[in-house]
């Protein structure tokens, strides 16, 4: 009769040898105990340490001794760890020894749950994908929370290495669900990802993939293109617009970092498509340009399939002048140019075509036109003009029912175009004056003296004497507020707006109701509780919380925040141009209305200027609420300055 050592594999012949063999075992068991307990014993504690330490072998090595249970008696549960240990740390075959040495004696679910972890494990290290697929899917539905992570990260090991990436990537989505901590999660992308890598699916065809899930079927060929040129960012920023918020964003290369050049785009339909837009990708202006650009690019991915969506090839304005690029663009075979930016940009490729523009150009801001000149063909103006939005205060004043007021305006050109458009516009509305208005310094901190020179006599309500025994006079809010003024309206940059605010309600005994331009209001703040009462006009897609792009609007607010910061507007300013240029092209320049994120936007034919009817805002608790129809009327409560009792009338 033949013995085969599962060691050795060598035949021993029994016979007279049988009583030797027996008493060897038995002396074994019986020395070897002793001679390890003189040194160390082993514990599951000290197995579980250097499991967790990654010392794999040595845990493998014991987990395999606590396993022991005298001659040929095993327990399982500590057999499977022992095995797992093993097969992590590259020794297969003792991975194998051991899982056969537990399977006839595994009895409990949780033992079975280890025992299919650990096959699959031994068959992903053998090549065996298919096979450990199979050992997964023999384990009943839903798999024990403690042990789903690591069998959910075997399965998707399993479908990666079978070609199977779409299954891959939602078995991670899967666990990413399931682990707690935001390192672990980002542990999780990182496996995904490596997978990706090393197995770089080809294009997505497959039906109902989600766009998060394309955004991780995608990641592999961007991340290993070339990284020294201009496609590259543009390629980055494309896949940033289309999957905003997404973990990916974490394995992108810095498109920051990468220069910006002319003439880098993104493909779409084909060339009789193709759209050219010019922005300031670099220099000053780079911050601005690049927030339009990927606005612009969200919705571009947000239009249609990518097969029906037109060719754009994007131009950096900032080194060669915006006419050469312009001229660059039309002679590419550009059907449309949307750009350039600034105003004497536009002026420039104006007088740069003396023959007149040569395609529709949806210029994204309003032209400086010198006297005489006069807009040419296919020019359209689209701009967050302030304005426009001073005239639509005007108008917002008198619907609210305010007869008279003060105004302020930086000493500046820009505030000179807001004060002239506003007063205009209050004449226009015959129920409006303006009692007195006063121009303040640009970069200014302190505004009492404007602030004392508009309101006269209804300022200084803060004012003390500088003699205690000589008080000044009382005064009496309710006859101040029926003959004073009724409004006070600002042009303000965020930072000066917040200034003024607190001072104005130091000058007045009553509460004057503040409006302002957007400019005002800086939408990155979380809250600022001393603008209360502010009334400005808002895009819906800032004061309804991401309202028409909710997913761009989670990309500002999460991956793009800190880029994002003062220039939140400007992202919806690029997808609307792109709405508009769409419309533009498939219309011959007839374009109806779009109810876009900086407003309902219609063209008006006769100059080709495009309108924003726009909503309002009232700043309530430190956040933009929306204003209604009208603003809300002055408040029963006297202001802070009126706290003495009004003499009788």
């Amino acid at each position: 009769m033949l013995h085969v050592s599962p060691r050795s594999g060598q035949a021993r012949r029994r016979g007279h040898w049988a009583a030797w063999i027996a008493s060897s075992f038995i002396l074994c068991a019986c020395i070897a105990p002793i001679a390890h307990a003189q040194q160390t014993a082993p514990t599951l504690a000290q197995a579980d340490a250097l499991a967790r330490d990654g010392k794999h072998l040595e845990a493998a090595g014991r987990y395999e001794q606590l396993a022991r249970r005298g001659f040929m008696n095993w327990d399982a549960a500590t057999a499977l760890l022992a095995a797992r240990e093993y097969v992590i740390g590259g020794d297969v075959k003792d991975a194998q020894r051991l899982l056969d040495k537990a399977r006839s004696r595994v009895k409990s679910d949780d033992e079975r749950v280890l025992q299919a972890e650990v096959a699959a494990r031994i068959a992903l290290a053998r090549g065996e994908a298919a096979r450990a697929l199979g050992i997964l899917q023999t384990l009943p539905q839903p798999w024990p929370t403690e042990s789903a992570p690591e069998l959910l990260a075997l399965r998707g090991h399993a479908e990666f290495a079978t070609g199977d990436a779409l299954g891959g990537v939602r078995t991670f989505e899967e666990r990413a669900a399931l682990v707690a901590s935001p390192t672990a999660r980002a542990d999780n992308d990182r496996l995904l990802f490596d997978y990706l890598l090393q197995r770089p699916p080809g294009p997505v065809t497959a039906a109902g993939v989600s766009e998060r899930e394309r955004g991780w079927l995608e990641l592999p060929a961007i991340v290993t293109a070339g990284s020294n040129d201009a496609a590259q960012a543009a390629t980055v920023a494309a896949w940033m617009a289309q999957h905003p918020g997404h973990p990916g964003t974490a394995f992108l290369p810095d498109a920051g970092q990468v220069p910006a050049q002319p003439g880098f785009e993104i493909i779409g339909g084909g060339p009789s498509t193709s759209i050219a837009l010019l922005l300031p990708l670099s220099g000053k202006q780079q911050s601005a340009g690049s927030a339009v650009r990927d606005g612009f690019a969200a919705a571009w991915f947000a239009s249609s399939s990518a097969d029906t969506r037109p060719r754009i090839v994007m131009y950096d304005t900032a080194a060669p002048g915006a006419a050469a690029v312009y001229q660059r663009a039309i002679a590419d075979g550009a059907r449309m140019v949307v750009g350039p930016l600034t105003k004497e940009e536009i002026t420039a490729v104006i007088a740069s075509q003396t023959a007149g523009l040569p395609v529709p150009t949806l210029a994204l801001n309003s032209a400086a036109m010198t006297p005489g000149m006069t807009a040419p063909a296919f020019l359209y103006q689209f701009a967050l003009d302030p304005e426009q939005e001073a005239r639509a205060v005007a108008r917002r004043i008198a619907d609210d029912g305010w007869v008279r007021g003060v105004a302020l305006f930086p000493d500046n050109a820009w505030g000179q175009r807001v004060r002239d458009a506003f007063v205009e516009e209050l004449q226009a509305t015959g129920s409006v004056t303006l009692m007195s208005s006063e121009f303040y310094a640009a970069g200014a901190r302190d505004f009492s003296g404007p602030l004392r020179a508009a309101l006269g006599r209804y300022g200084g309500a803060g004012d003390r004497s500088s003699n205690p025994n000589q008080p000044l006079p009382p005064r009496n809010p309710v006859a101040e507020q029926a003959a004073g003024p009724q409004f006070a309206f600002v042009a303000a940059t965020p930072q000066a707006a917040r200034a003024i605010r607190p001072q104005l309600r130091f000058q007045m005994t009553y509460d004057l109701p503040l409006y302002a331009t957007s400019d005002a209001w800086d939408p990155s703040v979380r809250a600022a509780a001393d603008m209360d009462g502010l009334v400005f006009p808002e895009m819906p897609w800032l004061l309804f919380g991401g309202q028409g792009a909710p997913e761009l609007w989670d990309a500002v607010q999460g991956d793009w925040s800190a880029l994002s910061r003062g220039r939140l507007r400007l992202f919806a300013f690029g997808y609307d141009a792109f709405r508009l240029a769409q419309q533009l092209g498939s219309s011959g320049g007839v374009a109806a209305g779009v109810d876009g994120l900086t407003g309902l936007l219609e063209l008006d034919r006769a100059d080709g200027h495009v309108r924003r009817s726009l909503q309002f805002a009232r700043i309530e608790s430190g956040k933009p609420q929306a204003a209604g129809s009208t603003a809300a009327v002055f408040r029963d409560t006297p202001a802070e300055n009126s706290a003495s009792t009004p003499p009788p009338q």
